[in-house]
């Protein structure tokens, strides 16, 4: 009996020892990480705001812990051949996926036979930063107004069509939300990326848009109006803007997120370690600058706050995607 106890101590002991030995090892892993290149994965092409954002953040990363941070470029079937290959790769810190949470919601609702699962086979590791989207029409149009848009489009119901970035993308998700928040109908004419959907609105052969900052030089320029906003609070660069709420859309708020993400099974220690260095390159005001020039704003959370977003998101564009009957093209 007593040779049992002192057998079942030593295994105590012994898984003690080992528990404390591995902790201990992740903490000076994650202390002295990173120790070879870091890899951010972007899934889409090279030249976008998404991938700018990721050489921008890559850059202040590299100097900040003097090791090589590269970006590689894997677009393709709605971002999922990057997230694929971030999902597969060893869960270590060093092949991180620059995520947009819209874009991964809706592409894990067009498709259904995906090689990972959108929220578990990643770990979070925190938001990058947040841009509004905007509502335009082009300067010359007799819209003035959101609720003139509005009007027009119930006396002309499937007539007043809009151009998108793409099918699927934010501003096509943004611009059928907004047309069923107001009860109307209204055409979808999808394109290749923002720019060729904006030189649409910009050539007069749509009647609005839904896009990003990139749209702001046609704006300032004097041949783009923009409507509304689609943030939860009027923007302090045009405060004169009303938010979709104020314009006559209560209830809407879309806001383009971007954020990196891990393979599942990275280590807390380590994930907490990339946090702090991401805040810390956020931090820096040059990081600032360059991502608001991309229409970005800095905006670093915890490694949960991210996940939390990620999570309510992926509800909320799966939602949008059944409720509109999007199908994969």
């Amino acid at each position: 009996m007593e040779t049992s106890l002192n057998r079942r101590a030593a295994l105590s002991a012994l898984a003690a020892a080992c528990a404390f030995a591995s902790s201990k090892a992740s903490a000076q892993s994650a202390a002295a990480f990173p120790q070879r290149t870091v890899k951010i994965v972007v899934g889409f092409a090279a030249g976008g705001s998404s991938d700018s954002a990721a050489r921008i953040l890559a850059g202040r990363l590299g100097a900040d812990w003097g090791r090589p941070v590269i970006v590689e470029n894997k677009p393709g079937a709605g971002a999922t051949l990057g997230a694929a290959a971030v999902a597969a790769a060893p869960p270590d810190g060093y092949t991180l996926l620059l995520i947009a949470p819209g874009t991964h919601a809706v592409s894990a609702a067009l498709y259904p036979n995906l090689a990972y699962d959108p929220l578990k086979s990643f770990a979070s590791v925190g938001q990058v930063a947040i841009a509004p989207f905007f509502v335009l029409v082009n300067a010359s149009s007799p819209i003035r107004s959101l609720k003139d848009l509005i009007d027009k489009a119930r006396a002309r119901p499937g007539e007043l069509s809009y151009s998108s970035s793409g099918n699927g993308a934010g501003p096509h998700l943004v611009s059928e939300s907004i047309s069923s928040a107001a009860g109307i109908k209204t055409l979808h004419v999808p394109y290749n990326g923002t720019a060729p959907a904006v030189l649409a609105l910009l050539s007069g052969q749509v009647d609005f848009a839904v896009a990003d900052m990139s749209a702001l030089p046609h704006v300032d320029a004097g041949k783009l109006r923009v409507l509304a906003v689609t943030t939860a609070k009027r923007l302090a660069l045009m405060p004169q803007v009303p938010t979709l709420g104020e314009a006559g859309v209560p209830g809407l708020e879309y806001t383009l997120t971007v954020g990196l993400v891990a393979p599942a099974g990275t280590p807390p220690a380590v994930l907490e370690t990339l946090n702090a260095s991401v805040s810390r390159a956020l931090a820096h005001e040059e990081v600032q600058r360059k991502l608001a020039a991309l229409g970005y704003e800095a905006a670093p959370t915890t490694v949960d706050g991210f996940g939390a977003i990620l999570a309510s998101d992926l509800k909320k564009y799966t939602a949008i995607v059944r409720q509109i009957g999007l199908k994969r093209e």
